[in-house]
């Protein structure tokens, strides 16, 4: 029996809720995020190498949210070869507060590798005219497959990989990406073709497993959610009463 307090907190959870658009459902759907459909799976039977673009000025869960998930690739055994390299035009990058982070590579050849995945972060800004990033970011015009995270499309459209393509970025930075792309999209996740562009920072989560599904199916990435205890869009407020 619930108290008149258990009662308030109740009332209060379900008007918060309410307020956010939230349900004791689970309300994150494919539907919802996915602007342009699928063309079909990334596996690939020859494993995946993947390089990650790091950088000065970088909004770490950009790169986190979507390297969490894309690790337990790895460490599950769901594909092998899995492997990655972080990499920047320097040895050392620090994010938006200053946290240093050491790469694996400096200005390597993007070619050698089947993915590249781009994250956001204030930094993207002045590196849409800086001439030499972006001569090393069009190493990758052969890379199969192109991701990016808020911001980061901003970088694959200033090296010229979303003319004609359909992209998002964060919604403060749409008429921004409008200038390299056919068409802005404000949905969560974007797909077109081999290009993925996501929206702000916390979609690098949902992402993540979005590029896990596509690269080792469904039943795979749902123990990766489970593993993660991540619910997305499923969270309930005030649950201990």
């Amino acid at each position: 029996m619930k108290t008149p307090s258990s009662s308030r907190r109740h009332s209060l959870k379900l008007l918060l809720m309410g307020a956010l658009g939230l349900s004791s459902h689970k309300v994150f759907s494919r539907e919802e995020v996915i602007a342009v459909p699928s063309s079909g799976s990334w596996r690939n039977p020859e494993g995946m190498k993947i390089a990650y673009i790091l950088f000065d000025g970088i909004t770490l869960l950009d790169f986190i949210g979507i390297y969490d998930p894309l690790s337990r690739i790895k460490s599950k055994k769901f594909m092998e070869p899995f492997s990655w390299d972080l990499c920047a035009t320097k040895g050392t990058v620090k994010d938006g507060f200053g946290l240093t982070m050491k790469v694996d590579k400096i200005s390597p050849d993007l070619s050698a590798y089947d993915m590249i995945i781009v994250p956001g972060g204030f930094g993207t800004r002045p590196l849409q005219f800086d001439n030499e990033f972006l001569a090393w970011l069009r190493t990758a015009e052969q890379t199969t497959y192109k991701v990016s995270i808020c911001t980061g499309s901003l970088l694959l459209g200033a090296a010229g990989f979303l003319e004609g393509k359909v992209a998002t970025t964060n919604f403060k930075e749409y008429e921004t990406v409008g200038k390299y792309c056919e068409e802005v999209s404000e949905k969560r996740i974007v797909e077109d073709g081999n290009l993925i562009t996501a929206g702000a920072v916390a979609s690098s989560l949902d992402l993540g497993l979005y590029l896990c599904e596509k690269l080792v199916g469904k039943a795979h990435t749902e123990e990766i959610r489970k593993s993660m205890d991540y619910y997305p869009g499923n969270f309930e407020l005030f649950q201990k009463e």
